[in-house]
């Protein structure tokens, strides 16, 4: 819950984020979480770390904006992405390419 009594976390009731969560979000990051990528966090989509497709819960942890190039590549090529922890309740991706078979 946030200072104000509201309910931050709501797990797989919700796709979206709510506009409390996207005020912490935004409190908490100042540009889209992908690595050298320069896109205000304000003009980001909020993304689930673990993909709402997967099984991600709608819950602050696992939220943070990404741009929208971002947002849609790392969810078609989940294996061109690693990530890391920025700090206690931050997370980041770095973009590790494509990996050649051979």
């Amino acid at each position: 819950m946030d200072a104000d009594g509201c309910v931050l976390d709501v797990g797989r009731t919700a796709r979206r984020a709510t506009r409390r969560q996207r005020c912490a979000i935004l409190a908490r990051y100042t540009r889209c979480m992908v690595d050298h990528c320069p896109m205000p966090a304000h003009l980001c989509q909020i993304d689930h770390i673990s993909n709402w497709s997967d099984g991600g819960a709608t819950d602050l942890n696992n939220l943070g904006p990404t741009c929208q190039f971002h947002n849609r590549d790392r969810y078609r090529h989940p294996e061109h992405y690693r990530l890391h922890r920025v700090g206690k309740d931050r997370w980041g991706f770095t973009y590790i390419g494509t990996r050649s078979k051979g």
